[in-house]
């Protein structure tokens, strides 16, 4: 049990000694966006796991459109699995003398491609005769289908972080994951109702998506619940699809627009001054975006319990909140990683997570506060896996979730982190019902939370 002496805020925003949660503050700031929908099933797992088990039996089930998000599109076992179900809903269109639209979108192939060719701003489409060096079937084997590819990513750290699918319209999957080869634990979540007419509205908005179909009517439960039954028998070993029997609950989709600058925040003079002993301590507050203000907000106003699984916590906000948090004796439980992508940390943040983790102990080491910090890449030596296993057995945690007073739950493609939080484009999603966050707790089987 570890203690803090006083109260400066790293954000430059007001303490608030008495927080209570607003959801008119939310629905404020996410524009508009929460609504009761419809949370169909959770699946928990690696991103090869999640996408045998829940994504790819609903691109299976597509009548009519999928759009498909991701950041990182990469050779993998998840990529071939695409593959195969691009030629198999071909073959289905065909047979049905109706061509299903298909949107494939993402923002990264490679580092260097990145750092070297950032797109345009409508982003880089690719041409049939680019498919295969994506690793997607050739056009020839495509023909039921009206293939649209593009790329977008805006120097020097404009990486586009969102991860969804939509099908038909009515079925729309949040997973943390990416089409790569990472060996990660990672989270998705099936959802209906309101919540996907405004994902298609955010996406139409930024992928300029000219050729989607015109609006179609809402889900029922009829028309996604065999969707959901296919992915709810395991396929592989480490799955965990687990359906949930609730009615529609308060849903919320909060955006994170991609932030310009072509410094990290902590080299701006003002970062850089408040490094000096003889400068009072107050780094620059946050991007504030429907996302990074919800997720401000519910660390703000917790009153009992805050779990985060985050890859990486370097954002001063989020690290200033949660101290925050401590000092009103919430009790505070952190899963994330020693190691990942630490470079990254130092360039968009200039620290990492163990530096970050150290001075919030640190600050809270002579009082009386409730907080556990575990690292899920902590694992004594190198488990062996079997081959079998290999894809399905997670390595690092990737997945993003936060639960606060185990009532609201966060999840989405945003980390804790600096990248986050300032520079990339992120969304989330959040879900208020307490039946939703026994579900997580119950698949969670990694330690305490």
């Amino acid at each position: 049990m570890e203690h803090v002496g006083s109260r400066e805020s790293l954000t430059g925003l007001p303490y608030n000694a008495d927080p209570m949660y607003d959801s008119q503050y939310i629905d404020h700031v996410s524009e508009g966006r929460r609504a009761p929908s419809r949370p169909l099933s959770l699946t928990k797992g690696t991103g090869y796991s999640i996408y045998k088990s829940t994504i790819i039996p609903a691109i299976n089930t597509a009548r009519m459109e999928v759009i498909l998000v991701t950041c990182f599109w990469a050779p993998s076992v998840t990529r071939d699995a695409i593959h195969e179900a691009l030629i198999q809903l071909s073959k289905k269109a065909l047979e049905t003398s109706c061509k299903i639209s298909i949107h494939i979108c993402f923002s990264s192939s490679s580092l260097a491609r990145n750092m070297l060719w950032p797109t345009p701003k409508e982003g880089q489409f690719y041409p049939p005769t680019a498919w295969k060096k994506l690793g997607l079937p050739e056009a020839h084997e495509l023909e039921g289908l009206d293939v649209k590819v593009v790329r977008k990513f805006f120097w020097p750290f404009g990486i586009v972080h969102s991860k969804y699918i939509i099908v038909d319209r009515k079925l729309a999957i949040l997973p943390s994951c990416n089409v790569s080869w990472e060996r990660w634990y990672e989270v998705a979540v099936t959802m209906t109702g309101p919540i996907v007419e405004h994902l298609v509205a955010f996406h139409v908005g930024f992928w300029d998506a000219e050729r989607l179909l015109p609006a179609t009517r809402s889900a029922t439960e009829a028309d996604v619940r065999p969707t959901v039954q296919l992915s709810h028998t395991p396929r592989q070993p480490g799955e965990s699809p687990g359906l949930l029997e609730t009615g529609p609950v308060p849903t919320t989709l909060l955006p994170s627009p991609h932030g310009a600058g072509a410094l990290p925040f902590w080299l701006h003079p003002r970062a850089l001054a408040s490094q000096c002993p003889c400068i009072p301590n107050n780094p620059p507050g946050f991007r504030p975006t429907p996302l990074s203000s919800t997720t401000y907000h519910l660390l703000m106003t917790a009153t009992s319990s805050i779990v985060m699984l985050t890859p990486n916590l370097t954002e001063p906000a989020v690290l200033e909140a949660i101290y925050q948090a401590l000092m009103r004796g919430v009790h505070v439980c952190i899963w994330t990683n020693r190691n990942l992508m630490t470079a990254e940390q130092l360039v968009t943040a200039g620290a990492t997570t163990p530096g970050c983790i150290k001075k919030l102990k640190r600050r809270t080491r002579n009082m009386q506060v409730s907080l556990e910090v575990l690292f899920f890449d902590d694992s004594p030596g190198t488990q062996k896996v079997s081959l079998t296993d290999r894809e399905v057995t997670p390595v690092k945690l990737h997945a993003k979730v936060t639960i606060v007073d185990n009532e609201k739950l966060l999840l989405g493609s945003g980390n804790m982190d600096a990248a986050s939080w300032r520079t990339s484009q992120e969304l989330g999603v959040l879900i208020e019902n307490k039946q939703v966050v026994e579900e997580f707790k119950t698949q969670w089987k990694n330690g305490r939370l």
